[in-house]
């Protein structure tokens, strides 16, 4: 893969991440903000080391940043790290700006964006869906905390004849739908329920909160092991006991952190509840009664404290 800059829109906590990470990699990296310039340098600071070490570290990376309308290259690797919501029109605003043969990833949390950014691209262009489980806290514009050691993985959105490898090594699945579809189970328990709660991810596995979390897991392997599941194939193996184990695995691992979705309503920020709950509402054969009571207590501000009383 020629050394050509790589193209990071969005200047968020995993957008700043992933622009230090590839220059780190011997890449040179543009980076597109919206509202806050990082600057020209960007301070990541890493509480453990590639091998999970508690180890505190501290190195600046050099990076160009811009707004989209001063852009005045030709990219052929795009990463765009917006909330779902924002995808496509982060894309179409510097769509003039990608080649014809451009490799375009994403991460974002959710399903539904993905293929929403897919109708927009040419048939020669490549779409990568990603999953991470990285942790990053943004302490400043142009500083962020790597909070946890994670996994990230890229898969083409539309399988092709002739599979590709993805730019950055060692990162390339063919089964992202499936990776996509886990980490969604997850996040339709842990994102929701700290949201409505104000509660730490841990939090959700305090014994108050055991009946809701048990009911939204049996409910969700109703769905994914469903036959005419949207996405039957790739979900048939997640059952109550799987689901279960996923999420208390994650809850334990990020126990002190606070959910994206949390941290949206907190901050009075749109959420990805859309494309969370709302993808599961809308793609499910059967009725989701807790995941609708999640979906009104994340949308609608004034029947939270009916969804708590109900729970």
């Amino acid at each position: 893969m020629k050394n050509t800059p790589w193209l990071v829109i969005g200047a968020g906590a995993i957008g700043l991440f992933w622009a230090c990470k590839l220059e780190k990699l011997g890449n040179k990296v543009h980076l597109v903000y919206r509202s806050e310039s990082p600057g020209k340098k960007i301070t990541l600071e890493s509480l453990t080391d590639e091998e999970g070490q508690q180890q505190v570290s501290e190195s600046k990376h050099k990076i160009k940043s811009f707004k989209a309308s001063e852009l005045t290259d030709q990219y052929d690797k795009v990463l765009l790290c917006t909330k779902s919501f924002d995808l496509k029109d982060a894309f179409l605003q510097i769509a003039d700006h990608v080649t014809e043969n451009a490799d375009i990833a994403c991460l974002c949390n959710g399903i539904g964006a993905q293929e929403e950014l897919q109708s927009t691209l040419l048939d020669t262009q490549t779409l990568w869906a990603g999953t991470t489980s990285e942790g990053v806290l943004k302490i400043e514009s142009n500083h962020i905390k790597h909070t946890g050691l994670g996994d990230t993985y890229f898969g083409q959105w539309r399988t092709q004849s002739e599979p590709k490898e993805f730019p950055v090594d060692n990162m390339t699945v063919t089964n992202i739908h499936q990776r996509m579809i886990e980490k969604l189970a997850v996040n339709a328990v842990i994102n929701p329920i700290t949201a409505i709660f104000n509660i730490h991810n841990g939090d959700i596995l305090n014994d108050e909160f055991k009946p809701l979390v048990e009911a939204t897991l049996t409910e969700l392997s109703s769905v994914f092991t469903h036959p005419q599941f949207s996405y039957a194939q790739e979900s048939q193996h997640l059952t109550s006991e799987n689901l279960k184990n996923r999420v208390h695995t994650v809850a334990q691992l990020t126990r002190l952190n606070r959910s994206s979705m949390h941290e949206d309503i907190r901050l009075h920020r749109q959420t990805e509840n859309s494309f969370i709950s709302g993808f599961l509402l809308a793609n499910s054969p059967i009725e989701l009664p807790v995941q609708r009571l999640l979906y009104d207590g994340v949308a609608f501000a004034e029947q939270r404290e009916e969804v708590k009383k109900s729970c």
